[in-house]
């Protein structure tokens, strides 16, 4: 498919090319950067976010962090992240959020994403960054590294040994785990931690549930597969944006075309900034009384409903033995 696979969604078009230019432009930029750094072979860096989903504006921040692949302390690491930060700053000019969770001075080993999965140190932080590195991670620097951890995370997830063509319940569990996690999260952030309300309740009815599909679809479309083949259909999968997902493997579903346009009328609505300056000042308490955050609430109820509609269709539920898709996200 050609960058111009989105050419009759307007809005998904341009955000499409939007983020794909800036990363290209990036991609370079870092690689003549740390050229010479001493370090130039341990590390990775990853976006994720509206970047990584490939619906990025001029609006947009950048999320990412850094894996280090080194005993050595990450201070080490001073001139390179100065270097990455001037480049960030070179393209973007909103800071990244405020949660510590991405920044240019976020630094991870890459090894803490493998440990205590589903244990008790297993914080929302760690979740957080496996899920959306799987689930919408793209590389800025170091593409081979970053595909290798991908398949090392992959295999903790789908085992050798594991049973043949069933579907991948530790890695589905994980994602329904993280799309409850962050809509639980929600609501400490906005009554807690006093952040802005209407255009985050937004964002998690329309991007955070797309996101959330697209891990539910890449499991599904893997679940009949041996298990020997599964981890790299997955990471294929994984490659492209949920977009991406969402029309290669629905390309012949009728309710693709829905769910882009419905998608489309979302980013539209919060690229203008009129709009999102509406959104900002939506508190629950006044909800009732802005007329673009009622009708971004039927839309959501709609956009639920065209993707369930896309889901059964994909993978009947009707059938003898129906998909063991539906059967996984219930039980």
């Amino acid at each position: 498919m050609t960058t111009d696979r989105f050419s009759g969604f307007q809005s998904i078009d341009k955000a499409y090319k939007h983020s794909q230019a800036i990363m290209e432009s990036m991609r370079s930029d870092l690689q003549k950067a740390l050229a010479e750094s001493p370090f130039k072979d341990r590390l990775t860096i990853v976006t994720t976010g509206s970047f990584g989903r490939g619906e990025a504006s001029k609006e947009s921040d950048l999320d990412l962090f850094i894996f280090f692949d080194s005993d050595k302390s990450e201070d080490s690491l001073q001139t390179e992240r100065t270097l990455i930060r001037a480049i960030v700053e070179r393209y973007i000019k909103k800071p990244a959020g405020d949660t510590g969770t991405f920044g240019s001075d976020v630094v991870v080993n890459f090894n803490e994403m493998l440990q205590n999965i589903g244990g008790d140190k297993d914080f929302n932080i760690l979740l957080t960054r496996r899920m959306l590195f799987l689930l919408e991670g793209k590389w800025l620097y170091g593409e081979e590294r970053f595909k290798a951890y991908r398949t090392d995370l992959l295999n903790k997830y789908i085992k050798a040994g594991d049973p043949e063509r069933q579907i991948s319940r530790f890695l589905l569990n994980d994602i329904i785990r993280y799309y409850r996690t962050i809509t639980t999260d929600f609501e400490f952030k906005v009554t807690e931690s006093s952040k802005s309300w209407g255009l985050r309740n937004v964002k998690l009815r329309f991007s955070r549930k797309l996101l959330y599909f697209g891990g539910v679809i890449s499991i599904a479309e893997t679940a009949l597969s041996a298990q020997t083949e599964k981890n790299e259909l997955l990471a294929n999968i994984l490659d492209k944006t949920v977009l991406e997902r969402v029309q290669d493997i629905g390309i012949d579903n009728a309710y693709t075309p829905e769910i882009l346009g419905i998608y489309q009328d979302f980013l539209q609505t919060i690229e203008c900034p009129k709009n999102r300056e509406t959104l900002e000042k939506i508190t629950k308490n006044n909800r009732a009384e802005c007329p673009l955050f009622l009708e971004m609430r039927e839309k959501s109820k709609e956009f639920s409903k065209v993707l369930d509609s896309w889901l059964k269709l994909q993978y009947p539920d009707n059938t003898n033995p129906p998909h063991p898709i539906h059967n996984a996200l219930i039980f």
